[in-house]
């Protein structure tokens, strides 16, 4: 199946390229390939056109893609309400295209318990090896998310065997705890009640959680703080300190939109500033 949809502004290779998310894969033809819900799907790009092939397809595709890429999201108007920040409007322009993504919140907080202490390839691949355990197939080599109701079922022995090293008990732990009900509980949380609603989970901590806020839940005030964002807070804004402190002060500087400033700051430490070509520069 075949479909086009009209996304602006939108990179993908930003988008999808820069870490935010785990399962895509560039192709050598230039097309970003990966699983997205029950569709093995392929998305290309000519300007403010994104080309979706699906399979196996059908009337959902089209929505499955835009809420996936944040369709909706005035990218304009929140990269000019972060403008004001002088440190800020010395970059965004150049990042236009670059979008949050919204994750299946199952999927999200699954596969950020994962992510603990790993890198982005690391992570890539226990969670491919959940997905192939435990997920169902959708084409040949390529299988779904495995469900809550399925990973319920998945005993310890077989998690740990997945090589995913203390992170099994974690995960085993947490489809115990959870409830089938408790994410649409989650869903009507304020987000600072949701956020320590996910702390109480095993292998859910500050970051954890702000990624699953931000990612998962869509709640663009959260600011997931890692080492790329620390290095670019100490850097940009001579702010140092624990991460409540640093949040507090990413939530009194960036608003509403905290979450797309720290994917700015995100994408700038990690893939330019090490270059030497960093769009943000101090104030």
């Amino acid at each position: 199946m075949r479909v086009d949809t009209k996304i602006c502004p939108l990179d993908l290779d930003l988008t999808l390229g820069c870490g935010q998310t785990f399962r895509w894969r560039k192709a050598p033809n230039g097309l970003w390939e990966g699983p997205l819900g029950n569709q093995f799907i392929r998305l290309g790009q000519k300007g403010s056109v994104v080309h979706i092939e699906a399979s196996p397809g059908g009337r959902v595709v089209e929505e499955l893609v835009r809420t996936h890429l944040r369709a909706d999201d005035d990218v304009r108007k929140i990269q000019k309400a972060l403008a004001k920040d002088p440190v800020m409007a010395a970059g965004v322009s150049e990042l236009k295209g670059l979008r949050i993504v919204k994750i299946d919140e199952w999927e999200c907080l699954m596969s950020f318990i994962l992510a603990t202490y790993a890198n982005v390839p690391r992570i890539a691949k226990m969670i491919e090896t959940l997905s192939n355990r435990y997920g169902e197939r959708i084409v040949a080599g390529v299988h779904s998310f495995p469900s809550q109701e399925r990973l319920r079922r998945a005993s310890l022995a077989g998690l740990s065997k997945c090589g995913f090293g203390y992170r099994a008990k974690f995960i085993h732990e947490a489809c115990r705890i959870l409830g089938v009900d408790v994410l649409s509980e989650f869903k009507r949380m304020s987000s600072k009640d949701l956020r320590e609603a996910l702390k109480q989970l095993p292998g859910v901590g500050d970051k954890v959680a702000d990624c699953v806020l931000l990612f998962g839940f869509g709640r663009l005030d959260a600011f997931p703080i890692d080492v790329w964002i620390e290095r670019a807070l100490g850097r940009l804004y001579h702010r140092r300190g624990s991460y409540n402190r640093l949040r507090g002060f990413a939530r009194e500087q960036f608003g509403p939109y905290a979450g797309y400033a720290q994917e700015y700051l995100y994408y700038n430490e990690r893939l330019r500033a090490p270059k030497g070509t960093c769009v943000f520069s101090e104030e």
